[in-house]
């Protein structure tokens, strides 16, 4: 839901980078209030919410990709990724859900009134292609993540604050 600095207000994070840039943030401001070393006990489980919604937006650029290039026609999948997600309380994730994905093959074949075949087409790009980029974003996080955590002083400015940063727990 995001959170006050004490200086302004930081909304809720859409995207791995901007989770890994916060916990950044997070650590060096931790670090300039007390000595010692850091700890980010489970660290991916705490980003997994990033990673997440980051697949769910790469999902829906390439659902709305495939719509164009292989079924030719153009429709707001935003929208009807939404409406599917308002009828079955499920989200698009790597561990696709079927009755999610069930429910918008519907809506596809009647909105778009294209074939099962081409469906299956456009479900197999979309699903690989937006986990490829999230993987390639995550990836990308975690670097710019550890360039933070490397390049960051502590108030004294002396050396590179200790940081521990506990992940394989998700």
């Amino acid at each position: 839901g995001g959170f006050s600095t004490g200086h302004g207000f930081l909304r809720e994070p859409q995207d791995i980078s901007s989770y890994a840039a916060l916990a950044a943030i997070a650590v060096q401001s931790n670090q300039n209030d007390q000595h010692g070393g850091q700890s980010i006990p489970a660290f991916d489980f705490y980003l997994a919410k990033g990673v997440a919604k980051t697949f769910r937006k790469l999902y829906i650029n390439n659902l709305q990709k495939a719509t164009e290039l292989i079924a030719g026609k153009t429709t707001d999948i935003k929208d009807m990724v939404k409406r599917v997600e308002g009828l079955t309380k499920k989200k698009p994730t790597r561990d696709m859900d079927y009755e999610f994905l069930d429910a918008l093959n519907a809506e596809l074949k009647k909105e778009l009134n294209i074939s099962d075949e081409t469906i299956k087409s456009m479900n197999t790009f979309t699903y690989k292609e937006a986990r490829n980029e999230t993987d390639k974003a995550t990836y990308q996080a975690m670097e710019g993540f550890i360039h933070n955590l490397n390049t960051m002083h502590s108030r004294a400015g002396a050396q590179v604050p200790f940081s521990s940063i506990n992940f394989g727990t998700d």
